[in-house]
């Protein structure tokens, strides 16, 4: 036979009793009540995110050669245009000096046969020679003119050659990679350093497409950084900018959190929540 409190009926109505009976009890025990109620709240949703550098750049080689000084290491803070490291010049340098001294000579050239353009000017003008022979040494002169500027430009090339084994920081920011030694090999597109700057980070989260579309015009997420102490682990966003594609196997979209500016203990690469 089934027992009393397996009715259905009765359940309810013993729930009911104590709902209206437990706040007597409680109180004539000396107990304090407290009443607990349902709210309509929408519930507070939290993903995952990383920590991004708004401005990064991954300084590469643009010339080969071996590496023969390392002046920064990870951590460090460079200004713009601060030298990272040098890689061996000496091929180029002596091609610059040997394109130095052709334009030496070019110039030298160019007074040759500038004074005598104006030898064959002043005989025409006493018609000692003729226009054809006036017109011959003006070409002349022409050409050796044009000379000393391809010679000017093959230098000039050469002095940019030579530039480029004095690998300077784009920009004022932290080392944060150096994955060559001193003694590698640099080759061009090869990567030798990465900077980032420090004052412009942000948090990149992968968000359902459906709660993106919930956001509203100005909303502002709050931001959760556990790798910080608990007094600086939680931010507010200065900006939030949503990217307008979808990833197609996740369904999801971009999120880009903007963080307020030096935040101390905050790197790229760190684990965040929004």
């Amino acid at each position: 036979m089934p027992s009393a409190l397996s009715c259905p009926s009765l359940r309810s109505a013993l729930v009911v009793a104590w709902a209206l009976l437990a706040p007597f009890w409680a109180a004539a025990a000396g107990l304090p009540a407290v009443t607990v109620q349902a709210r309509g709240d929408a519930a507070t949703l939290g993903f995952d995110g990383v920590v991004e550098a708004v401005r990064q750049t991954v300084v590469a080689s643009q010339v080969a050669g071996a590496i023969v000084r390392l002046d920064v290491q990870v951590g460090d803070r460079v200004r713009a245009g601060q030298v990272l490291m040098r890689i061996d010049a000496r091929a180029a340098e002596q091609n610059a000096a040997a394109s130095e001294a052709q334009v030496q000579a070019a110039r030298a050239a160019l007074d040759v046969a500038t004074k005598d353009f104006q030898r064959q000017q002043q005989l025409f003008q006493q018609n000692y020679i003729s226009a054809a022979a006036l017109d011959r040494a003006d070409s002349a002169f022409k050409a050796t003119q044009a000379q000393l500027q391809a010679q000017m430009a093959q230098a000039g090339a050469a002095r940019t050659q030579s530039g480029l084994h004095v690998v300077t920081a784009p920009f004022a920011g932290v080392v944060s990679e150096v994955p060559v030694q001193l003694g590698d090999m640099a080759l061009p597109g090869r990567a030798l350093a990465t900077v980032y700057d420090p004052s412009a980070l942000r948090i990149t989260a992968a968000v359902p497409q459906t709660v993106a579309q919930r956001l509203r015009a100005g909303q502002m997420p709050r931001a959760e950084l556990p790798g910080l102490p608990a007094a600086a682990a939680w931010v507010t966003p200065l900006r939030l900018q949503q990217l307008p594609t979808v990833d197609a196997a996740t369904l999801s979209v971009q999120l880009r959190a903007e963080l307020p500016p030096a935040l101390a203990g905050v790197v790229p690469g760190m684990f965040a929540r929004l």
